[in-house]
């Protein structure tokens, strides 16, 4: 089985809304992937370092059992702590979260490098 992260602006769980900037996202879908299928959901808030929190998503993500991130972009500073933990990282996510996971599951997603980093702060 292969648990997907994908940060979202809401708790609406495969039907919220991707959000495109990781730094801020408050909510985190994570999504129990086997078979070709979705096998199960959560949701999870994240009070991170820009909502008052004390962790950066990166170290949420890491630490979730996540081996899939699906996002819409990110930094380079969160690429490489990603990388290190052995993340896999799609950028290119959009609408939805089971968009994303279709999207993904597809090929239609690409794998984040740091010459595809978010340069505008997004971390």
């Amino acid at each position: 089985m292969e648990i997907i992260c994908v940060p979202s602006i809401d708790g609406n769980g495969l039907k919220g809304t991707v959000s495109q900037h990781l730094g801020k996202t408050p909510y985190f879908v994570l999504v129990n992937y086997e078979d070709d299928k979705i096998q199960g959901v959560q949701v999870l808030e994240i009070k991170g370092k820009h909502r008052g929190g004390h962790v950066t998503p990166g170290e949420f993500i890491s630490t979730s059992g996540a081996q899939t991130l699906l996002c819409g972009n990110l930094g380079p500073k969160a690429i490489q702590m990603l990388q290190k933990a052995g993340i896999n990282i799609y950028v290119g996510a959009s609408g939805n979260v089971i968009d994303a996971v279709y999207d993904w599951s597809e090929g239609n997603l690409k794998e984040a490098s740091l010459d595809s980093a978010c340069a505008d702060g997004h971390s």
